[in-house]
């Protein structure tokens, strides 16, 4: 049987992370329309590595644990973030796409216009490389450490370490959506239609923790996940352009994407010796804080359904009687949440 004292451990990680995500959202939301930039990014890592470091100093000694997994084993984990990323912004497009029935996103600022000072310090010219350096490296680390370093085993020790990746996995997507930067491009999605990618990516990287039993393999996942946003994304918008969704091309890309993503879950598995099962002690008193996380996702959706419609209502309230509904869908400008969006179908 598990310990009373693991059990509070474990709802205290899940409430933490559950806490951030809603405090971060609405942070990264009332910032959404600011001036500056860096300094959201700042705010979502100290907060959410915060949390983690508090958690972990506030807990006893944890038993050894296997470690950190050898090389070989990072790189087939950011494999697996790779190959799901075409799989991921194909789902968030096709969400956008979907969600175009309540109106367009507001057209999101340039990053190029923005001043982005902090403190007295001008940061414009270093605002892009400084965007890569979070959201490659310092964002994916302190998730790692929240999620796939507390939260997953808090759940594992609760429901078993096979249910707990699932739930952990989408823990983890829906901590990305929520604490995602807004309104800004080019950048990371965000909102509402960021989340069906976010949760691929979550499982992805949980199952990845569970062959593994190592954050680190999450890390990797996430990590190749961003770098591949910012690095092949235009790419993958060129070879698609013109494509509709259940077109041969995406679909031999998402079941390729998936096939591969499946053989490197493999490999891990039959390469690392998978750690025992913990105790259950069930789920107790943390389907609360879920639900907190639940919550916290459907005020992102009314939210975002909000602003879409009232940029339908503007845009309708701006035609002219010359302008046709044609010349309308011909300058809507695309949706933020996919800044080099794949062709509509």
């Amino acid at each position: 049987m598990a310990k009373s004292g693991d059990v509070r451990s474990g709802e205290r990680v899940v409430w933490a992370a559950a806490v951030v995500a809603c405090g971060v959202f609405v942070l990264q939301t009332a910032l959404a329309d600011s001036q500056i930039f860096t300094l959201r990014w700042l705010f979502a890592v100290l907060i959410v590595g915060g949390a983690a470091f508090a958690l972990r100093r506030s807990q006893r000694p944890a038993p050894d644990g296997p470690g950190a997994p050898e090389p070989v084993v990072l790189v087939l984990a950011a494999l697996v973030g790779l190959a799901i990323w075409p799989v991921a912004w194909w789902l968030m497009d096709l969400s956008n796409h979907a969600l175009l029935e309540a109106g367009p996103l507001p057209t999101a600022q340039s990053l190029i216009d923005l001043p982005d000072v902090f403190f007295g310090a001008h940061l414009h010219d270093a605002s892009y490389e400084l965007q890569i350096l979070f959201a490659v490296v310092l964002a994916p680390l302190v998730q790692a450490w929240l999620v796939w370093g507390m939260v997953q085993p808090a759940l594992g020790r609760a429901v078993g370490r096979w249910r707990a990746a699932w739930i952990a996995g989408a823990v983890g997507g829906a901590l990305k959506s929520l604490i995602a930067v807004q309104n800004v491009v080019p950048g990371m999605p965000w909102g509402l239609a960021s989340l069906s990618g976010y949760l691929l990516l979550g499982w992805g990287a949980a199952l990845a923790v569970y062959l593994t039993g190592s954050a680190w393999a999450g890390f990797a996942a996430h990590a190749a996940f961003v770098y591949a946003s910012f690095a092949l994304r235009d790419d993958l918008a060129r070879s698609m352009a013109g494509k509709a969704y259940l077109d041969v091309a995406w679909l031999t890309l998402l079941v390729l994407g998936l096939f591969v993503a499946a053989m490197l879950l493999q490999v891990i598995r039959f390469r690392v010796v998978r750690p025992d099962e913990p105790p259950r002690a069930g789920l107790h008193r943390l389907w609360i804080p879920l639900a907190v996380l639940l919550l916290a996702l459907g005020f992102m959706a009314a939210l975002d359904v909000r602003a879409r419609r009232d940029q339908s209502g503007e845009e309708r309230a701006a035609l002219t009687p010359a302008m046709t509904v044609t010349t309308v869908a011909a300058v809507r400008p695309a949706a933020p949440s996919s800044p080099a969006r794949p062709a509509r179908g």
